[in-house]
């Protein structure tokens, strides 16, 4: 997913910390933070979102907040759980898990299955869909009263036959899952390995520390089509839809209409290969106590980090002959080579001290980091060691047992990527927060205002942003930045007669980002910048709904999620038809209990089947998934 929080830009979630079970799961967290890895959801049991001034206990992205999933735990007793669903376009699942223990010892293992054939339609035929599999197995052990041992291992595969390349705004209008011919090899191939092992102690029921030593690691190779012989802007190309001219010779070609007839009209193919290793080990520590009327919960940590991601990136020659790719005679072409590495050292402490109805939330962040990178035939510059110290402040005032105010203030942060000259600035900014809390036994509100002033706001080059490889990692800075708006949620529960009720959730964001400087960049989603313009790929408003009829034999509900417009490039509003539309989804469920253990189901998505562009980068109008339902059968040991 792309997951953008408080207006950063949502591309890969690079801009967001993430955690599984508080250990970093981006591939390469410093050097290189896009997600190209994200767990399977059906795997997670919960997800923890952190923000404002909390933020900085998780890092090194601090700026948006972090977002940690949390894994099953290894059970006490025998427990297992199967579930078998299919739908649409010969999609399958299956999950499993089984588990036992005790007490003092534990084990687990997991496994998730996921495949289909896809909903895209190449014009010469062939695969659109992919598979995955995710595995991970658990163990824990008791040694004594006070110290507990685990273990977690996983390994995750996927293959996919998908590409970066979208449509003209004619062709999505007519056909919006069809695939060019120009696209039919593009492939996805990655695995990824995961070793954790912790150790936790708890000297007395005031204090524990936990250490987990982890190791991450995953290839993958990414076959697909990156651009003519000519180095004609493909991007530009397929919004401008050209009817006549040059351009509709390469966009004949593109469809497989047209035969390649000389060397700027050559497609060329390329293998982005990349080698991602994570590992470090992390200490946490939280003590609980009391200093005469004033009680008091510390958690402090430190980590050692280290993460390298190896690029070696090729290009082939291909012409389109009737309407098929042939590799031509042109050699194979190494179009980037290079080795960039990053070490962190951090540390942060959190204290929560509370005094009657009043909380002060003191907390401190520091990164030292050192990052490298070595690009073969170029001169190697010498590692840089850059530290930031990064405070925060909350606190917060219970008017009544069930009624709260609170806010924040915290310095925000991204690292620059290795490769940057010494004198370029990481991403900074101070992040404001205030709202109110109200939690009743079956109504929870929330609604929160926010401010993120950018001294220094960047860009980080990516073939998803719509970088060419020449700028993959490369840092573009935005200069100042002002992100302001709001956040409501709301959770109540109707209580109706008999054994029904009415859960109702709902969730609402308005976020308006604008530059604060004039500037020219040749990020493709910066370009050229004046003062007052707003910031691309975040939506004004966001919300979503979801209604629920529950019983203690069957429950049925229905959402609806709405996202604004959105710019392609930094602009001005109204949006034009070359950004990014409204959307609407509904999306709906059902589930029967109809004997004891046993659950049966049916999930719907984009119910109404709406067909409209999600993103015009890296190439073309992609478009969000048509109408997706799946019915399925749960079976559990209790």
């Amino acid at each position: 997913p792309n997951i953008g929080i408080r207006g950063v830009n949502s591309d890969r979630s690079a801009k967001v910390t993430l955690l599984e079970d508080g250990i970093p799961l981006a591939p390469a967290p410093y050097a290189a933070p896009a997600a190209y890895y994200f767990p399977m959801a059906t795997r997670m049991t919960a997800v923890e979102i952190f923000k404002g001034a909390a933020a900085t206990q998780y890092g090194p992205q601090t700026v948006a907040g972090a977002i940690n999933l949390m894994t099953r735990d290894v059970p006490t007793e025998t427990t297992w759980e199967i579930d078998l669903a299919g739908g649409m376009r010969t999609t399958g699942r299956i999950h499993a898990f089984v588990g036992d223990g005790n007490r003092s010892r534990g084990w687990l293992v997991e496994g998730v299955h996921l495949q289909t054939a896809g909903f895209k339609e190449l014009d010469t035929g062939g695969p659109t869909g992919f598979n995955r599999t995710e595995l991970m197995a658990k163990g824990r052990m008791a040694a004594g009263d006070a110290h507990r041992l685990g273990l977690k291992l996983g390994y995750s595969r996927e293959l996919s036959n998908e590409t970066y390349t979208g449509l003209t705004p004619s062709d999505f209008e007519e056909t919006p899952y069809r695939r060019y011919a120009a696209t039919a090899l593009g492939q996805m191939d990655w695995n990824r390995t995961q070793a954790e092992a912790s150790w936790a102690v708890t000297p007395s029921t005031d204090l524990n520390i936990r250490t987990v030593a982890y190791h991450h690691w995953m290839e993958r190779s990414w076959f697909k089509l990156n651009r003519f012989g000519s180095g004609i802007d493909a991007h530009g190309l397929l919004q401008q839809d050209p009817q006549t001219g040059q351009g509709a010779v390469y966009m004949g070609i593109l469809r497989g209409e047209e035969n390649t007839t000389s060397a700027d009209q050559a497609l060329f193919i390329g293998t982005n290969d990349r080698r991602f290793h994570s590992y470090g080990a992390q200490t946490s520590l939280r003590w609980v106590g009391r200093m005469g009327d004033v009680r008091h919960t510390l958690n402090s940590g430190v980590r050692l980090h280290g993460d390298h991601v190896i690029r070696d990136h090729t290009e082939e020659g291909h012409d389109m002959t009737n309407g098929r790719l042939v590799r031509n005679d042109t050699e194979m072409v190494t179009t980037l080579d290079s080795v960039a590495t990053a070490y962190a050292l951090s540390a942060h402490v959190h204290e929560d001290l509370r005094w009657k109805m009043l909380h002060l939330l003191p907390g401190l962040r520091t990164e030292i980091i050192r990052t490298e990178r070595i690009d073969k035939g170029t001169p190697a510059l010498d590692p840089i060691t850059r530290t930031i110290l990064l405070p925060g402040v909350g606190g917060m005032v219970d008017l009544t047992p069930s009624w709260s105010v609170f806010g924040g203030s915290y310095r925000g942060f991204s690292p620059v990527p290795p490769g940057e000259e010494e004198d370029v600035q990481p991403e900074k900014s101070w992040n404001h927060e205030a709202g109110t809390r109200v939690a009743f036994a079956d109504l929870q509100v929330d609604f929160v205002g926010f401010l993120n002033e950018y001294s220094n706001l960047t860009g980080q080059c990516t073939m998803s942003s719509g970088c060419n490889n020449d700028d993959l990692g490369a840092q573009y800075n935005g200069g100042q930045a002002r992100v302001r708006g709001l956040e409501g949620s709301l959770k109540h529960v109707f209580l109706l007669p008999g054994a029904f009720s009415m859960p109702l959730q709902g969730s609402y964001t308005y976020t308006e980002g604008q530059f604060r400087t004039s500037f020219s960049s040749s990020f493709p989603q910066f370009g050229d910048v004046t003062a007052g313009d707003y910031l691309p790929y975040v939506p004004k408003q966001q919300a979503y709904g979801r209604l629920t009829v529950a019983h203690t034999l069957f429950d049925l509900g229905v959402g609806v999620a709405y996202r604004s417009e959105m710019l392609d490039v930094a602009g001005q509003y109204p949006a034009s038809d070359l950004d990014i539309p409204e959307l609407v989804l509904i999306d709906g469920g059902v589930r029967v209990m109809p004997v004891e253990r046993v659950t049966v189901y049916a999930t719907g998505t984009n119910l109404a089947n709406k067909a409209a562009i999600t993103a015009w980068r890296p190439l073309g109008a992609r478009p969000v998934a048509p109408r997706q339902v799946m019915v399925g059968v749960e079976v559990r040991s209790r």
